[in-house]
C-alpha cells in the first residue's frame, strides 16, 4: 500500500509538470509571484518541497517545522526599472516539534514623474509600495507529515491612496521516505523524497476608494471610484528528492491560480563540497543559476547565497542576494 501511494504521488507530480503556458496579464499581488530568496530563485523557484531555510516561509511554511536553531534571514533582489524587492525573517524552534516566526516583505517602485494627457509635468511624483507583515507557525505532527500557516497583513499605498487586507498561506509537507524503515530507504536510488502542497492568498481582498484623492486634487465635480481587488488564490504542488549520496537535490513545482495558466518551476542544487553548492533552474520560461557557501562561525552558521535570473519580457536580468544565520 505504501509503495502504491509513493508511485501515485510521483506519477501525479510528473503529469502536472508536463503542463506550462505563457504568463497572463498583471493582477493584484503579482509581486508575490516573483521568486524571492537567492537559493530558491537559483533553483528556478522550485521550492515548495524544499522550504527549509529563511526563504521557506514564502513557499511552504510547513517546511520550517524542522528547524533546530534560531534563524535570522534577509534577502534583496536588485531589479531594473527602479523596482525593489526584499524581506527580513526571524524564526524560533518551540516545543513539540514546532516553530514560530515573523516575516516582513517589501516590494515597490521608485518615484515616477506625474504627467497629464499631453505629457506635461504636473510637479509631483507617483510611487507604489507594498508591505506584508506575517506570523508563521509550523508543526511536525508525524515523522512523515508537517503543516504550517502564514498569517499575512498586507498594506499597499499608491501615492495618496491605500488599501489593506488580511490573508493566509497554508502548507503541508509529506516526508515520503519516512513511510519506510531505514533498510528499505537505503535501497532507494532517490533519498529524502518530499511532496509539498500549498494554498496561498486565502481571503485576501483590497478595497480601493478614490474619493479623498479626487476631492483634494480634481474637485468634487469628478466622480470617485470604488473597486474591490481579490487576490487570486494559488494552488501549488512540489516534489523533491536527493541523489548521488544526497549531494544532488532536485525539485519541481507546478502552480495555478484563477488568473493564470499552470506555471512550471524546476531546479537542482549540487554540493561540490559540504560547504559549497551550485544551483540552476527553469522558472516559467526563464533560466536561473546561482551558488551558495556556508560558513561555520563557532556555534553559529552563516549561509551566503547568490542567484542570477535571465531576462524574461525585456525588463532586464536580475541579481539576488540572501543571508541566513543560525544561532
Amino acid at each position: 500500500m505504501r509503495k502504491f501511494a509513493v508511485i501515485s504521488i510521483l506519477v501525479l507530480a510528473s503529469a502536472m509538470t508536463a503542463w506550462s503556458a505563457d504568463g497572463d496579464g498583471g493582477y493584484v499581488g503579482s509581486y508575490l509571484q516573483v521568486p524571492i530568496g537567492a537559493r530558491p530563485t537559483a533553483m528556478g523557484g522550485a521550492y515548495i518541497a524544499v522550504a527549509n531555510d529563511g526563504a521557506g516561509a514564502l513557499y511552504n511554511p510547513a517546511g520550517l517545522s524542522t528547524i533546530e536553531k534560531k534563524m535570522f534571514a534577509s534577502s534583496y533582489r536588485a531589479m531594473d526599472l527602479d523596482r525593489k524587492l526584499g524581506y527580513l525573517f526571524l524564526m524560533f524552534p518551540t516545543r513539540l516539534n514546532s516553530s514560530l516566526g515573523f516575516h516582513y516583505l517589501y516590494a515597490g517602485s521608485g518615484d515616477v514623474d506625474a504627467r497629464n494627457t499631453d505629457g506635461d509635468l504636473l510637479g509631483w511624483q507617483l510611487a507604489e509600495n507594498h508591505h506584508v507583515f506575517s506570523v508563521i507557525f509550523a508543526k511536525r505532527f508525524e515523522r512523515w507529515f508537517s503543516a504550517g500557516i502564514k498569517m499575512n497583513y498586507m498594506y499597499t499605498r499608491y501615492w495618496e491612496m491605500s488599501a489593506n487586507t488580511v490573508g493566509f498561506d497554508l502548507g503541508t509537507m509529506f516526508y515520503v521516505s519516512q513511510l519506510f524503515n531505514r533498510v528499505q530507504r537505503d535501497k532507494f536510488p532517490v533519498q529524502d523524497i518530499r511532496v509539498g502542497l500549498t494554498l496561498r492568498a486565502v481571503g485576501a481582498t483590497f478595497d480601493w476608494n478614490s474619493e479623498e484623492y479626487v476631492t483634494e486634487h480634481l474637485g468634487r465635480s469628478f466622480p470617485a471610484v470604488e473597486q474591490q481587488d481579490d487576490f487570486p488564490m494559488e494552488y501549488g504542488l512540489g516534489l523533491s528528492g536527493r541523489l548521488l549520496d544526497r549531494r544532488l537535490w532536485v525539485a519541481t513545482d507546478v502552480k495555478k491560480n484563477v488568473e493564470q495558466d499552470l506555471m512550471l518551476h524546476a531546479g537542482a542544487e549540487y554540493f561540490i563540497k559540504p560547504q559549497f553548492a551550485v544551483r540552476a533552474g527553469f522558472s516559467d520560461g526563464r533560466l536561473t543559476a546561482g551558488t551558495g557557501y556556508v560558513f561555520n562561525l563557532g556555534g553559529q552558521v552563516l549561509a551566503v547565497d547568490y542567484a542570477f535570473a535571465t531576462d524574461k519580457v525585456d525588463e532586464g536580468s536580475e541579481h539576488i542576494f540572501s543571508f541566513d544565520i543560525l544561532f
